[in-house]
């Protein structure tokens, strides 16, 4: 039976760290899935991007023709397998926020959970400051408080098509990596209990 645990945050938010540590410690077996890169490979099979960043700026329509690609595929492995996705539960383009998984998009991938990383701007400003690596846009803390209330609000939506829970687990900076490492083991742990 297909078994999926969404995670989530903006960017900049620590997601892939606090996932890549759990993993290394929850008794659970996941294949981790970027969401991302799976619409990336289908965007560049189709020659539409060479770079990553550039897909926030794809029209609307092909954007929603390349989720819903995606989760095909995202259905298929947790078929084979329990997949922890890594992804954005809101991407920002340039005409507004789009859902990173509308209606038929999370109709098909169906998780048990939805687990959002949150922290607080300035934090997540700092992080963002930090990485090199990414082209991303600049953004104000309240534009980034912004980014992550549209994150609950469309984690309340993918709920309501999928029957999964949310949970909410915060990285800040004094708490430490830690305590949210541990939230998430427990979060996995359970998941896979509940679906034997």
């Amino acid at each position: 039976m297909p078994f999926v645990v969404v995670i989530t945050g903006i960017p900049g938010v620590g997601k892939s760290t606090i996932t890549k540590l759990a993993l290394q410690r929850t008794r659970a077996k996941f294949r981790v899935v970027n969401f991302g890169d799976i619409m990336f490979e289908e965007a560049v099979k189709a020659k539409l991007v060479t770079h990553r960043d550039e897909m926030r700026k794809l029209s609307l329509k092909v954007q929603r023709e390349l989720q819903l690609k995606a989760a095909q595929r995202i259905l298929e492995i947790s078929r084979e397998e329990p997949v922890l996705l890594d992804t954005h539960a809101t991407i920002k383009t340039p005409l507004g926020y789009m859902l990173g998984f509308p209606k038929e998009v999370i109709e098909v991938i169906n998780p048990k959970f939805i687990v959002i990383i949150e922290a607080t701007p300035s934090e997540i400003l700092g992080r963002r400051l930090r990485d090199l690596k990414r082209d991303r846009d600049v953004e104000t803390e309240e534009q980034i408080q912004r980014h992550q209330d549209l994150n609950r609000a469309a984690a309340i939506s993918y709920a309501m098509h999928s029957n999964a829970l949310i949970k909410i687990i915060e990285n800040h900076e004094d708490k430490g990596l830690e305590e949210a490492v541990n939230e998430l083991v427990k979060i996995l742990d359970l998941a896979v209990e509940e679906d034997a």
